[in-house]
């Protein structure tokens, strides 16, 4: 049974996707048996054709002065979203000098659940810069399937993205070949983790869905930065995990 949502992920609507699944099955159809097997309204039914044949997923041919619709192969799919990146390549730097003033304020966001934790997992990728951490854990594992952390770490290593991180003492952390760590006393201990990269500072926190608060900003990132190389120094001894 193919996810609709899917098809809807991609930019079609409810009623698009349901008529270009039906036929798919059909091969080709009228606009009548369109309309009966989805239990769209017909006159409906023609808009939702209309709106495929503009997008390239169904076509059709005259027999005995009647319409018969046909879906275009599947793989057009991969098509036109291969297309749509090509396009959104061609402007985005006009879209980047619109959004560049922008990038000289503050700025706060907060994701949440799983794909928020993604989110910035592979904005730290995209960033490429040092990562620092306080309150480093593995606590990631219990949001994220394996894999994905795995891909992340291999990236990571490839990229050479170097990460100095504060754990409290007795916290199991996810070990790579670009960490060092240093271990804080339990006193130290907190239900959150921070992480500074780039110019920003992220505040990860653990909570059934856990939540991140990013806040991109030169003026805060810097004064995190230097408490975080304060207690570094403070340190002597690398952790030995």
């Amino acid at each position: 049974m193919v996810d609709k949502d899917v098809l809807k992920d991609i930019g079609l609507s409810e009623n698009e996707a349901e008529v270009y699944l039906v036929l798919l099955r059909l091969t080709e159809a009228l606009a009548s048996q369109i309309a009966k097997q989805t239990k769209i309204i017909r006159t409906n039914v023609y808009d939702v054709i209309n709106k495929l044949v503009e997008k390239g997923l169904i076509t059709y041919t005259i027999k005995n002065g009647k319409k018969y619709f046909k879906p275009i192969e599947p793989s057009r799919l991969l098509e036109q979203l291969s297309e749509k990146e090509q396009r959104l390549k061609e402007i985005l730097p006009e879209l980047q000098q619109l959004y560049a003033p922008l990038k000289r304020r503050t700025r706060i966001e907060i994701y949440e659940g799983s794909e928020g934790l993604k989110t910035i997992l592979n904005d730290i990728l995209k960033t490429g810069k040092e990562i620092r951490a306080f309150g480093a854990s593995d606590r990631v594992k219990e949001y994220l399937p394996e894999f994905f952390i795995k891909k992340y770490i291999r990236e990571r290593e490839k990229k050479k993205i170097y990460a100095r991180q504060l754990f409290t003492e007795g916290t199991k952390v996810i070990q790579t070949k670009v960490s060092q760590f240093k271990a804080l006393p339990k006193q130290f201990s907190s239900p959150s983790t921070t992480v500074i990269y780039g110019n920003k500072v992220t505040i990860w926190i653990w909570e059934e869905i856990p939540i991140v608060v990013l806040i991109e900003s030169e003026q805060v990132y810097k004064l995190y930065k230097e408490h975080f190389e304060l207690m570094w120094n403070y340190i002597k001894a690398p952790a030995h995990i």
